[in-house]
C-alpha cells in the first residue's frame, strides 16, 4: 500500500519519501507535520515492493523512515537523495558506509525518545524490585497473597548505587530520575560530563568499577563494534549477586547466552529487558522462561509524545539541509 499526496506544490521545492508503517500514528503525524508545498510521498513500510520504494526514491531530495530497512540498492537508486532521515534513534537498520561513500548524509533521531526510554528503564527497576508482573499475575487467578512479594527480598530503589553505562541524552535522563531516590550514581562513558557530574553528583569509574559498586546496572550506550558484546561472562561475574542488569539500549550490547547462565544459577538478582540479540526474539528463548526477568518487546522509546518530536526533527533537518548547514545528529561524514 502506498499512498501520495502534494501540498500545492512550487517549482523546485523538495521531494520527500517517507516510508512509515501505514497503520502507525506517525503516518498521520507526516501528513499533519509536511511543509506546505513539498512532494511527500508517504509509502507504507511494511508493504511496498523494493521496486515501488527505488522508483520514488530515484528522483528525491529526502527520503525518511521508521521500521523500515534501508539497503545499499534504494541508496543507489536515490541519484538525488542528500539525506536519509532515520525516526529511530539507532543507525543499525541502514548501511551507513554506502551512504557515505555515495555522498547521501545520514541523521537519526538521537535524543527525541529519550525521556520515554529512561522511564522504562526506571519502570524496570521497580517491576522487578517489587515482583510486579508475578504479583499482578497471581492475582488476577485468584491469589492474593504471594510470598515472592512480602518482604523478605523485595526492595526498595532508595539508596541503592546505581551504574549508568553511557551518560548521553537517555543516560542524563536516567540519572535525573533515579536522582530523585537519594542513589549514588556512578557512570563511564568515553567523555566526561562535567554538568551531569555538578548537577546530580554523578561520579564517573571504568566499567569494571561500575559492575562491581553497582546495585543496579542500566545500558545506555549504542551498538557499536566496540560496544557489541561488552556484558559478557567476565563483566557479569564482577557483578554483586543481589545486582540487577537492565537493557533498553541494544540487545547485543549483552552476550545472551552468558545473561542466561547469569541468571539462572543466581549469580546476579535479575534483569529487566526491553531488546535482545534476535528480535523478534523466539518465544521458546529460555530468557522467557525465567522467574528473575521481566521482558518487554523493545517498546521502550514507543511513547505518543516521542513521535511529533522524530518527525519535527526530520523536517527541520531537510531546512537545513537545504539552507547549506549540516543536519543535527549526523551519522555520515559527506
Amino acid at each position: 500500500m502506498s499512498r501520495c499526496f502534494t501540498i500545492e506544490q512550487e517549482p523546485g521545492l523538495p521531494k520527500v519519501v517517507a516510508y512509515v508503517p501505514a497503520d502507525s500514528v506517525v503516518h498521520s503525524i507526516v501528513e499533519a507535520l509536511s511543509p506546505a508545498g513539498w512532494d511527500v510521498v508517504l509509502l507504507d513500510s511494511r508493504a511496498t515492493p523494493a521496486e515501488k520504494l527505488h522508483a520514488e526514491v530515484s528522483d528525491a531530495d529526502f527520503l525518511m523512515f521508521f521500521y523500515g530497512r534501508i539497503t545499499e540498492e534504494t541508496l543507489r537508486a536515490g541519484k538525488r537523495l542528500r539525506l536519509v532521515q532515520s525516526l529511530h534513534a539507532g543507525f543499525d537498520d541502514l548501511p551507513v558506509s554506502t551512504a557515505g561513500e555515495l555522498g547521501i548524509a545520514v541523521a537519526n533521531a538521537s535524543g527525541m525518545n529519550s525521556q520515554g526510554v529512561a522511564e522504562l528503564a526506571l519502570t524496570l527497576m521497580l517491576a522487578l524490585y517489587r515482583h510486579l508482573v508475578w504479583t499482578d499475575g497471581a492475582l488476577r487467578h485468584g491469589e492474593w497473597t504471594v510470598q515472592r512479594a512480602m518482604g523478605h527480598d523485595t526492595h526498595e530503589v532508595e539508596g541503592k548505587t546505581v551504574g549508568i553505562v553511557g551518560l548521553g541524552n537517555i543516560g542524563s535522563i536516567t540519572a535525573r530520575l533515579v536522582s530523585a531516590f537519594s542513589t549514588e550514581i556512578l557512570y563511564t562513558d568515553l567523555r566526561a560530563n562535567p554538568e551531569m557530574e555538578r548537577k546530580f553528583g554523578v561520579r564517573r569509574v571504568d566499567l569494571d568499577h561500575l559492575l562491581s559498586e553497582s546495585d543496579i546496572v542500566t545500558l545506555h550506550t549504542p551498538l557499536d563494534e566496540s560496544t557489541r558484546g561488552m556484558i559478557g561472562r567476565r563483566e557479569l561475574a564482577l557483578m554483586k549477586r543481589s545486582a540487577v542488569l537492565i537493557n533498553t539500549c541494544r540487545g547485543p550490547v549483552v552476550r545472551e547466552d552468558a545473561l542466561l547462565e547469569a541468571l539462572r544459577e543466581r549469580q546476579i538478582w535479575g534483569a529487566g529487558l526491553d531488546v535482545f540479540e534476535r528480535e523478534p526474539t523466539p518465544p521458546d528463548n529460555p530468557l522467557l522462561q525465567l522467574d528473575n526477568v521481566v521482558v518487554i518487546p523493545h517498546l521502550a522509546g514507543q511513547t505518543y509524545e516521542s513521535y511529533p518530536r522524530r518527525v519535527e526533527l526530520a523536517f527541520a533537518n531537510m531546512r537545513r539541509v537545504l539552507e547549506g548547514e549540516p543536519p543535527r545528529n549526523l551519522v555520515t561524514v559527506v
